[in-house]
């Protein structure tokens, strides 16, 4: 050990170059922080909650979007994706919220026998599985799976 101390000692270079190299191993993480840290603010996240309700007009499905990010999101579409198409209630598409804050949260709402309807004459596989789709303006789509072509028509 008292080797190595001399040595260092003897080689003020080796010492210089230990400590520029830590240096720039401590700057990396620091940017590395503070890149990650000025992103937070502006993430964004769209929760995709599917289910069935109930109403007068009879049973129906849902999809909702809750903006869950930390900023204000503009919903450009809601829908089901079947195969490559998508199935896009046309009567509650203006009736629904397009600009979500934080924590908002808006709706779309499907009837049963309609969608049956569309599911029979699209011809598509029983075993293709069905999504709930929600699109936002700049093109980010998140989607959550609901059920298999054939669940829903039966």
């Amino acid at each position: 050990m008292d080797e190595f101390i001399s040595w260092c000692n003897a080689n003020v270079g080796f010492v210089s170059l230990l400590l520029s190299a830590l240096t720039l191993l401590v700057s990396i993480i620091a940017v590395i922080v503070s890149i990650h840290t000025a992103r937070l603010p502006y993430k964004k996240k769209v929760l995709v909650v599917t289910g069935h309700t109930v109403s007068g007009a009879g049973l129906g499905l849902h999809i909702t979007a809750t903006n869950v990010g930390n900023r204000n999101i503009s919903i450009k579409m809601i829908g089901y994706l079947i195969g490559d198409q998508v199935y896009v209630n046309k009567n509650t598409l203006f009736d629904s919220q397009v600009n979500l804050a934080q924590g908002e949260t808006t709706s779309q709402y499907y009837d049963i026998s309609e969608f049956k309807t569309v599911l029979s004459g699209l011809k598509v596989s029983p075993f293709l599985k069905i999504k709930a789709l929600v699109e936002d303006t700049e093109g980010t789509r998140y989607k959550k799976n609901l059920a298999r072509v054939k669940t829903i028509i039966e």
